[in-house]
């Protein structure tokens, strides 16, 4: 049977080709496994229809409107399957049958995916342990693809799926608890990468520095291949480590993006984060000492965000500097706490809005869906634009 798996374009990236579509390469080893013929598109690089027997469409929620076009274009083309699978899959499976999709992946597509091309429906299924997956990393040019750590270029891994904090009520985590690879898997996948010709690597784990025994392992296997990597962390998690992550720096970790949403304990309490301003700026001098470069990001708009907590973000920013940073609206997410929940919270969003990206629309410009007591959406829209003119680097 031949599968085709599509990423949709993402046109409101800065670059559609920054990071390859990991989990549909996932599926395709899946398939593979099953005895499948399988081809992976990315759309970002144009429409290509293929004949196939059954079609996989990735999204999230963002995504969401260009895969209901996608799946009408496939229907027009005269595709007779269809599946949803993804993040905004998983979090909305009833309304994603309900828009058309003969099928919908919940959970571990590498496990529902034989069941759905067969019977279509909805099929959850997820893995108690995840060392029997593999991305194909041959199913795309992985080299067409544009993510640099400190100038080279690199491809992404993920050592665990699931966060290891997973409060946070922005958050759409859709199972609690974290799942690892063990250090011998994600050696093999370091290999791969390596193989590849790549010398440097994105760990795009929710949080690495959670698995101390088995981190270490990967760390100095890093360092044996001499790749460079870059990783996300918490920044209580990186408190907890300081041993881990001085030999993380002398083994290629150049840098680490903390998400610490906001300068505003306030807010920070707002969202449960687990974290408070101090312990950010801590872990941010601590990365520092060990010559490691931090990229901080800031959410706007998050439940009481008012002239006040900006200027307190400000003011963290400016005295405990990162070395670059990302800056981005609040859109509340299905599954989140926010989204679930927003009477409990000082927000006002429309539903139908969160489809809207906050990112650069190439006709329309930024979009903002949120509200605040303190601030409207276009006074939080401002303050976003106002903190990357002012602080972003790259």
């Amino acid at each position: 049977m031949k599968v085709v798996l599509i990423a949709p374009e993402r046109p409101y990236l800065t670059d559609q080709k920054s990071l390859p579509p990991l989990g549909l390469l996932y599926v395709a080893d899946a398939l593979k496994k099953q005895g499948h013929e399988v081809e992976v598109l990315d759309f970002a690089d144009g429409y290509k229809f293929v004949e196939a027997d059954a079609y996989g469409v990735s999204v999230t929620t963002t995504d969401y409107p260009t895969g209901l076009k996608i799946l009408r274009w496939l229907k027009e083309k005269g595709a007779k399957k269809v599946i949803a699978g993804g993040p905004h899959a998983t979090l909305c499976p009833d309304r994603c049958l309900a828009d058309g999709f003969d099928g919908v992946s919940v959970g571990d597509g590498e496990l529902t995916i034989e069941q759905l091309i067969r019977d279509g429906g909805i099929c959850e299924r997820r893995a108690k342990d995840i060392d029997g997956f593999y991305p194909d990393r041959n199913a795309l040019d992985l080299w067409s693809y544009n993510f640099n750590v400190c100038g080279q270029r690199a491809s992404p891994i993920m050592s665990a799926r699931g966060c290891a904090w997973s409060h946070c009520a922005f958050c759409c985590q859709t199972s609690s608890g974290i799942r690892f690879c063990s250090s011998e898997h994600v050696k093999k996948e370091i290999d791969q990468i390596y193989e590849l010709g790549f010398r440097a690597i994105m760990v795009y784990d929710d949080e690495f520095f959670m698995n101390p025994e088995r981190d270490l392992e990967i760390i100095r296997y890093m360092g044996r291949k001499g790749i460079t990597w870059r990783a996300f962390c918490h920044s209580r998690f990186i408190l907890r480590c300081e041993e881990l992550i001085q030999e993380a720096s002398v083994n290629g970790l150049k840098e680490v993006l903390i998400g610490m949403e906001s300068g505003s304990g306030k807010i920070l309490s707002n969202i449960d984060k687990g974290t408070t301003p101090r312990e950010n700026a801590e872990a941010v001098r601590l990365l520092h000492r060990y010559g490691i470069r931090v990229k901080g990001a800031f959410i706007v708009g998050l439940p009481g965000e008012s002239e006040e907590t900006l200027g307190e973000t400000v003011k963290f920013i400016e005295d405990s500097p990162c070395d670059d940073y990302d800056f981005s609206v609040l859109v509340p997410l299905p599954g989140s706490q926010i989204y679930k929940n927003p009477e409990a919270y000082d927000i006002s969003f429309n539903r139908n809005d969160i489809y809207i990206p906050w990112k650069k629309d190439p006709e329309q410009g930024y979009k903002c869906c949120v509200s605040t007591r303190g601030l409207t959406s276009r006074e939080i829209l401002a303050a976003r634009q106002m903190l990357e003119d002012k602080y972003k680097k790259t």
